[in-house]
């Protein structure tokens, strides 16, 4: 009797494979997007839960969806939570909610444009308010396309950790 259900259990999934080869090779189309690390800083989740707003913020293992705005031109020169020095045409963010030196992709919800972002810096606190996750740099933010209002609804992916920037993308 067991060996039917799992014979029956096979013949369903080879059928699945044949309607929707797609299947078989899911894990080949984003590899790094599948990690099993938590790379969630849960001391600052915990830190900051009373400020997050719920509604407008998802938080996932290693999945985050909120909105995403871009640094003032002004703040270049400046030094980040990591000491370094921050720079606009450095593919960077700051976000509360993840550990510094974390690889994040960034994806737009609007169009699908998405960049790759290492996390060197922390936002204000109270960004989180606003339903805020991640401020981006200005040459990460052009690759997004955000609308005009500097604003839009993201998706942020862990995918690793890295002390160096990623390179133009």
């Amino acid at each position: 009797m067991a060996l039917a259900k799992v014979y029956s259990m096979n013949i369903k999934l080879l059928f699945l494979f044949l309607v929707f080869p797609q299947l078989i090779f899911s894990q080949k189309i984003y590899p790094t997007s599948l990690t099993t690390i938590n790379y969630l800083d849960s001391a600052a989740v915990r830190k900051y839960h009373k400020k997050i707003d719920t509604h407008r913020i998802k938080i996932e293992l290693n999945h985050i969806t909120g909105i995403a705005s871009f640094y003032s031109p002004k703040l270049d020169g400046t030094l980040t939570a990591t000491g370094e020095i921050f720079k606009n045409n450095k593919y960077t963010a700051a976000c509360n909610l993840y550990k510094l030196n974390t690889l994040v992709r960034v994806t737009n919800m609007r169009n699908g444009h998405s960049v790759l972002v290492r996390i060197n810096d922390r936002m204000h606190p109270d960004m989180l308010r606003m339903g805020r996750v991640v401020d981006l740099s200005s040459v990460a933010a052009k690759k997004l396309h955000l609308s005009s209002k500097g604003i839009v609804k993201v998706a942020l992916d862990a995918v690793g950790n890295s002390k160096i920037n990623p390179k133009k993308q």
